[in-house]
């Protein structure tokens, strides 16, 4: 990474825990563009340039979270079982949104709060799941898991990280991320031709 790409990316992350820190003191319709651009002596205009709404802020958080699902469940499934790869892609980012969870609860809570925010969120998941499903189906295992089994079993363990999630925050955020998911994941059995 050069230089310059280097800074907008390190500008980018001091305006996105600029404005999470502020969502999450003051919640995020109190929050506005002017006190996240200002919190990193910045001008709106170069925040918008990172994040074109407010909104965007918050969305951007997900799409961090799925880039780590893609990225663990591409380099897992070269020694793991598909199942297993999975799983350990989605514990994987909940362990990441566990070691900031001061900010993933306002975050949460922003998204819940927020319908267009909520839908957004929603259609981002709709389509990292048939994203995950095709990866599944052309893993490179001797026979190729089925397209129905593949969204099956990619359907399901994103109901298991909205179960943990749903969980963790009517907990208060108590608990650890990881440890609800792993409790979550222990109720569902997968067939075991399909975690071969």
């Amino acid at each position: 990474m050069g230089l310059r790409e280097d800074k907008k990316d390190r500008t980018r992350t001091q305006l996105l825990e600029a404005g999470l820190d502020l969502i999450h003191k003051r919640g995020f319709e109190e929050t506005t563009v002017a006190d996240i651009a200002a919190a990193v002596s910045v001008s709106p205009r170069t925040l918008l340039r990172y994040f074109p709404t407010k909104e965007d802020v918050i969305v951007s958080w997900v799409q961090d979270g799925m880039m780590i699902i893609r990225e663990e469940l591409r380099r897992r499934l070269k020694s793991e079982p598909p199942v297993a790869a999975l799983l350990a892609a989605a514990r994987a980012m909940l362990v990441d949104f566990d070691e900031k969870s001061r900010f993933f609860l306002s975050i949460e809570t922003a998204i819940r709060s927020n319908k267009s925010i909520s839908a957004r969120k929603e259609q981002m998941i709709a389509e990292l799941i048939d994203e995950v499903a095709q990866v599944l189906t052309s893993s490179g295992r001797r026979a190729p898991m089925p397209g129905i089994v593949a969204y099956t079993v990619a359907g399901t363990v994103f109901g298991l990280i909205r179960a943990t999630i749903s969980s963790w925050i009517e907990g208060g955020g108590a608990k650890s991320l990881p440890d609800i998911f792993d409790q979550a994941a222990k109720v569902v059995q997968f067939d075991r031709n399909v975690t071969k």
